[in-house]
């Protein structure tokens, strides 16, 4: 903001000495606007040209000789530096702020503030300057993540074939860190045996897509394709490799294959949907939650009292909003307030609002309650069973006559609102404790609804994780995948904390994934031991040759658990052996793995 000068008016100044002005001398702001009679300036009179028309004039002389003129009226403030750029002339410009009060602002002031905005300007480019160059680095940074983070090897040369950059996943599929194979040439590479069947050389060769088998010296065989980058010459400047290891390609087969039967299910799930918009917004498939859902519908258009009850995380918020969202003040506030999370000193003022000077610490302005703020709408009271009892009188008088006293006030304020409560706790058995008022439970119990615990619909269970799946997958951007015998794994467990815990755990699992598909040796500990039956001993009969029993309680072992696990990779992870062992002992026991066979072509 540029600094100014407030300067009075002098209307009869015509005829007036310089001795009338004398006696204002003293005054810090010693300044004056000589406005004839039409209210036109005519000039400026400050100290400078005062005093040296006095030391020329003397005290007798008149005021209008010792007025400044090289002044400009302008209308606003915005105007003030682009006019000093264009008149430099002048040394005052003038906006008149009313009848009686000018803004002076100096030539020297606007010129000083237009220096310190080119010089901020001029700082400001600089620090951008800088953050864009941290921004570039960063973006080096992550491009170099993302490349690291492949499951398939990136191998980069330019067009003579020196290698530019290697992905740090080639420690897993070569056996060497990328520090072996950058700066050096392929044809180097290939002498020392590093490398064989160059993919690079040949695209070099064909100045086309070249796509082969490799083998290196850890025995990794990759499918390994090269693609040719061209600058405008139509030179290679580029040669970009992404190698893959032929074996991942049964489990990424078996992924697809879940992955289908994961759309076939959404899509059954769909049709479900399509029927009833609120089965999508519950995600339930339950009977008792249609029968909920039936009630919903009914009571959402009038103005009953709604009580929710059920335990912790199983949806009562939800419901309440979906009780408010079908009602005709859908379109009006929805105001939610959980009774049990405010402290009991301050949940009356934040409940019914204060007037100004209530208590110590109130705003001096007063405060509006959220009550008021629900005026028209829905006021869901969450944990109404943590309510206060000196508060549940005032409650009361709000539930029956619609009408509240703020903190601090004499005056009843009547608002139009729907009340909807949620509980966790027994209200009848509070009421019995006397922790409760009756008159108000029944107040609130004009439409109870009882939401049932997640381990009484069970049912809905898979419907929810692949809700949350989805929920999560897209919000950190994944493609993750829950494995069958987990999600019945999942199926099985109480869920105590209902549908919020099962919510967090699937946000845990994602987070926390390992790979493309979340197995049983991923979930916690607490879910597979709260399912896990007594492992049956091994229990003899008879007397039998030593390496006879020990075959025989292999092959009835491995048998077991291939027609519970199916793959080898699957039974060598539960009987904490290698999967090459598992081949050979099913082949030792003839004991077909189908699903394995079918892609050992790969």
């Amino acid at each position: 903001m540029i600094k100014f000068k407030t300067a009075l008016p002098l209307r009869t100044f015509k005829g007036q000495l310089c001795k009338n002005l004398k006696q204002f001398l003293d005054v810090s702001n010693f300044l004056y606007i000589l406005v004839d009679s039409q209210e036109g300036v005519q000039g400026i009179v400050d100290e400078m040209s005062f005093w040296k028309h006095v030391a020329v004039k003397g005290w007798e002389s008149e005021i209008s000789g010792c007025f400044n003129d090289r002044f400009i009226m302008i209308e606003n403030e915005e105007m003030l530096i682009s006019e000093a750029g264009t008149n430099p002339d002048v040394e005052y410009f003038i906006l008149r702020d009313s009848l009686d009060v000018y803004r002076v602002y100096s030539s020297l002031e606007i010129e000083t503030t237009a220096l310190r905005q080119h010089n901020n300007s001029l700082l400001n480019n600089v620090d951008l300057l800088n953050r864009e160059m941290d921004s570039l680095r960063q973006q080096v940074n992550q491009l170099k993540c993302i490349l690291d983070s492949s499951y398939d090897e990136i191998f980069v040369t330019d067009g003579q074939g020196n290698t530019l950059f290697v992905s740090e996943i080639s420690k897993k599929i070569t056996g060497f860190p990328p520090e072996l194979f950058i700066g050096k040439n392929v044809r180097e590479l290939v002498n020392q045996g590093l490398v064989e069947n160059s993919v690079s050389l040949e695209v070099i060769k064909t100045k086309k897509i070249v796509s082969r088998q490799q083998t290196y010296t850890n025995g990794t065989t990759v499918l390994a394709t090269g693609k040719p980058v061209f600058n405008d010459k139509g030179e290679i400047s580029l040669i970009i490799i992404n190698s893959r290891d032929i074996s991942e390609l049964v489990k990424l087969r078996n992924q697809i294959a879940y992955a289908n039967s994961v759309i076939d299910r959404q899509k059954q799930l769909l049709s479900d949907f399509q029927s009833n918009p609120l089965l999508e917004r519950l995600n339930t498939r339950s009977e008792k939650m249609f029968s909920i859902i039936e009630l919903i519908e009914k009571v959402s258009p009038t103005d009953s009292s709604v009580l929710i009850e059920g335990e912790s995380g199983v949806g009562k918020n939800l419901l309440a909003r979906l009780i408010h969202d079908k009602s005709r003040r859908n379109d009006r506030n929805f105001v939610q307030i959980n009774c049990g999370a405010i402290s009991p000193s301050l949940i009356e003022a934040e409940l019914f609002g204060y007037e100004p000077g209530s208590f110590t610490g109130a705003n001096k302005s007063g405060k509006i309650g959220l009550v008021k703020q629900a005026d028209g709408g829905t006021l869901f009271l969450d944990e109404i069973g943590e309510l206060p009892m000196d508060l549940q009188v005032k409650l009361l008088q709000l539930v029956q006559e619609k009408t509240f006293i703020p903190v601090g006030g004499t005056k009843e304020i009547k608002v139009d609102i729907r009340i909807i409560s949620a509980t966790n706790k027994n209200l009848k058995q509070r009421v019995k404790d006397n922790l409760f008022r009756e008159d108000l439970y029944y107040r609130l119990y004009v439409v109870p609804i009882t939401v049932p615990p997640l381990r009484e619909r069970v049912e809905d269970i898979t419907l929810l994780i692949e809700y949350f799946l989805k929920k999560f997958n897209d919000k950190y951007e994944h493609s993750i995948m829950i494995d069958d015998e987990a999600i019945n794994l999942l199926n099985g467990y109480e869920w105590g904390g209902n549908v919020r815990e099962l919510e967090n755990l699937i946000e845990q699992l994602i987070v926390t994934a390992r790979g493309a598909v979340i197995y049983e040796i991923d979930l916690p500990s607490y879910i597979v031991k709260t399912q896990e039956k007594t492992t049956p001993r091994v229990t003899v009969s008879g007397i039998l040759p030593l390496k006879i029993a020990v075959e025989e309680t292999e092959r009835q072992l491995l048998k077991r658990a291939q027609e519970k696990y199916k793959t080898s990779r699957k039974m060598a992870r539960i009987l904490e052996v290698n999967q090459t062992t598992i081949i050979r002992k099913t082949h030792k026991y003839n004991l077909n793995l189908s699903n394995e066979e079918e892609f050992s072509g790969l």
